[in-house]
C-alpha cells in the first residue's frame, strides 16, 4: 500500500545537498498535492563569531536573521513563479538551534509532517565521525518517513 503524504518537510541550509532535496520536496509535494513546509534552522554555534573572529552582538544576529528570513521569501515567490505551485501549499520558516534537535523533536512534531526530505551530507569523513551529520540523525531518529536526496 502507498502513503499518501499531506505535509512534506524539507530542511534547506544552501549546501547542494540541500538544493537535491528541495527539488525532491518540490516534485513530491506536487504529485501528492500536499503542504510543502521549507524549514532552514540557523545553528548558533555558527553564529557566536563573524568572519573575523569577533562574537556576534543581538544587532548581527538581527541582521543575519532578516536576511535568511528575506532569502525565504523570494525562495517561496521563486516556487509559485516557476514551478506553479500553489501560495497557500508553501509555508517557510526560519528557526534557530541545533539543525538536527529542531528538524526532528521541535518542528516535525509541531506541525505534523509525514515526510521528511533532506539532502545528503556535505561533511567529509572526519567531521562526519566528529559532529554526525543532520541527514544520519534525522534518518535515525525522526518519527515519520524519511527520503534522503542525493
Amino acid at each position: 500500500m502507498e502513503n499518501k503524504y499531506q505535509r512534506v518537510l524539507v530542511a534547506i541550509d544552501g549546501s547542494s545537498g540541500s538544493d537535491a532535496a528541495l527539488k525532491k520536496a518540490v516534485k513530491v509535494a506536487r504529485r501528492e498535492q500536499a503542504h510543502l513546509d521549507i524549514l532552514q534552522v540557523l545553528d548558533l554555534n555558527s553564529l557566536s563569531y563573524d568572519n573575523t573572529g569577533l562574537s556576534l552582538d543581538g544587532k548581527k544576529v538581527y541582521q543575519v536573521e532578516q536576511v535568511n528570513e528575506n532569502y525565504l521569501q523570494d525562495l517561496k515567490q521563486q516556487l509559485i513563479d516557476e514551478k506553479q505551485l500553489p501560495a497557500a501549499e508553501i509555508s517557510v520558516h526560519l528557526r534557530f538551534g541545533n539543525p538536527k534537535s529542531v528538524i526532528v523533536n521541535d518542528f516535525q512534531p509541531e506541525y505534523q509532517n509525514d515526510l521528511i526530505i533532506v539532502g545528503a551530507t556535505g561533511k567529509n569523513f572526519i567531521e562526519r565521525l566528529i559532529v554526525g551529520s543532520v541527514a544520519s540523525y534525522v534518518i535515525r531518529t525522526a518519527k515519520c518517513d524519511v527520503l534522503l536526496a542525493r
